[in-house]
């Protein structure tokens, strides 16, 4: 399994904290002006300490002043996941407004990043004011709007997540879990999933399931699967295998969108799995989770793909041009509390990679017992610079063409 910096495996709270006072003691000593562990899960951490010790009561004062002008926008305007249940956005709403003291609307909708993101990029592009304050979306697709320069930078954003979020106030999380890379200080991760597939076993047997993701092309399995239309089970190809050929693969994506059955959204494919109109999905974990939360007696099982399989992370941005950048700004960083988490959690059933609930646990130890293979854009400087690479033109035009192969076109 590959996992990065995005995601490092837990540490003991005492061992985290002996070492972060120890590191933070050297760093003062041996390098005043800083120092980087360039591949270590500890890049960085130093800085982090030494800025929150430097700075007493800078996040407080930063918080102050963004509650301030999110009282004086009145409004904010943000999405949650498309699949999310509604009856989720009123206690978001409320628990929302209560932490910060805020008596504003709070208007939540429900959007496909897929399928927004398009025109949040055209919106920058234009220079018109965007449709939502706060977007959420996955690795390629906020790759995509942080390209174009579509989303905002957030001044303060380690002290005022320290502000925000206990868990890296207590120093059990750090900031950059959350926010890192080509997303520092723009994009905030608040959840994540693994692209796996998701099958009828009353259909077919896990012995008669595609090894991997070239396999979805033999004609054995015409009709018999679906797979949704955004690009995030192909996406991170490039870096899974070596001397890659991108035409080849595109190939490879268009003759697996000819066998498909229908492209569809990962929860209503999961959906028809279940009915027994296809044997197999290429979904995510959490479909699995819900289906069996409600059903621990229904026909379906997953298994990974011995190739790769992508850990998606899902992140918070505030727009470019947003017309409640301090509203948006707040939203963002509460997403990524346990507070807001407890409250959408239980029903979407997703895991939070630094996050400390039972099923965020149970989410590394499935990985880690599968001994899967999964990769993250984030695990390290190659899958960074495929990410970076997306942004570009060039990229951009890739995802595309990837898309409608994943149509057969």
């Amino acid at each position: 399994m590959a996992r990065g910096n995005c995601f490092p495996r837990k540490q003991s709270s005492v061992y985290r904290g002996r070492f972060s006072q120890f590191l933070v003691l050297f760093c003062f000593v041996f390098f005043p002006y800083g120092l980087r562990f360039v591949g270590s899960p500890w890049v960085a951490v130093e800085s982090h300490i030494a800025a929150a010790a430097e700075t007493p009561g800078k996040g407080k004062k930063l918080l102050d002043e963004l509650v301030r002008r999110a009282k004086q926008e009145g409004e904010v305007i943000a999405t949650i996941q498309s699949s999310w249940s509604k009856t989720l956005v009123q206690p978001l709403a409320d628990a929302f407004k209560k932490r910060f003291g805020l008596d504003i609307k709070v208007t939540v909708a429900n959007v496909a990043s897929a399928r927004h993101f398009p025109v949040a990029v055209a919106e920058t592009q234009s220079g018109t004011a965007a449709t939502y304050d706060a977007v959420q979306g996955d690795d390629s697709e906020t790759m995509l709007l942080v390209g174009p320069g579509g989303t905002q930078k957030v001044d303060g954003w380690e002290a005022l997540l320290a502000e925000i979020n206990p868990l890296v106030r207590s120093g059990k999380v750090r900031p950059d879990q959350i926010s890192q890379g080509p997303f520092t200080d723009h994009s905030f991760l608040y959840m994540a999933n693994v692209k796996q597939l998701i099958y009828n076993t009353r259909l077919i047997s896990e012995k008669d399931l595609p090894r991997t993701h070239k396999e979805l092309a033999d004609p054995k399995y015409k009709g018999k699967f679906a797979q949704p239309p955004w690009t995030s089970h192909w996406e991170i190809a490039p870096v899974a295998f070596e001397n890659f050929d991108r035409n080849e693969w595109l190939e490879v994506v268009r003759r697996a969108g000819k066998n498909t059955g229908a492209v569809l959204g990962e929860s209503a494919a999961v959906q028809r799995v279940i009915l027994g109109e296809f044997a197999f999905a290429l979904a995510q974990d959490r479909y699995l989770r819900q289906i069996l939360a409600k059903d621990p007696k229904a026909p379906v099982a997953y298994r990974f793909f011995d190739d790769y399989n992508e850990l998606n992370g899902v992140y918070y941005s505030v727009r470019t041009r947003a017309r409640h950048p301090a509203a948006g700004t707040l939203w963002a960083l509460w997403m990524t509390t346990p507070e807001a988490q407890a409250i959408w959690q239980p029903s979407d059933l997703q895991a939070v990679p630094y996050g400390e609930s039972k099923l965020d646990r149970d989410f590394w130890l499935g990985i880690e017992k599968s001994k899967a293979r999964v990769i993250g854009f984030l695990d390290n400087e190659r899958t960074v610079e495929l990410l970076k690479w997306y942004r570009t033109e060039e990229g951009r035009k890739y995802l595309d063409a990837m898309a409608r192969a994943i149509r057969g076109e």
